[in-house]
């Protein structure tokens, strides 16, 4: 597992969107969990060794 450090918007909002290269394949179902430190998103229903693309925010960049 990678490890990335990533930053919230100026909203306290932190954005992930992934992109499937399969746009036949079924919805997938996405499962989440917070608590105290911690939070994650789950997705199942992908196909095993599915790769997907995220797309993250560049916070970083000054407009």
């Amino acid at each position: 597992m990678r490890e990335f450090t990533l930053r919230a918007d100026d909203t306290g909002t932190l954005e992930l969107v992934c992109e499937r290269n399969d746009k036949e394949a079924p919805e997938p179902d996405v499962r989440s969990f917070a608590e105290r430190d911690e939070f994650g998103l789950l997705v199942d229903n992908l196909t095993p060794g599915e790769q997907v693309l995220l797309f993250v925010p560049d916070t970083t960049s000054e407009e």
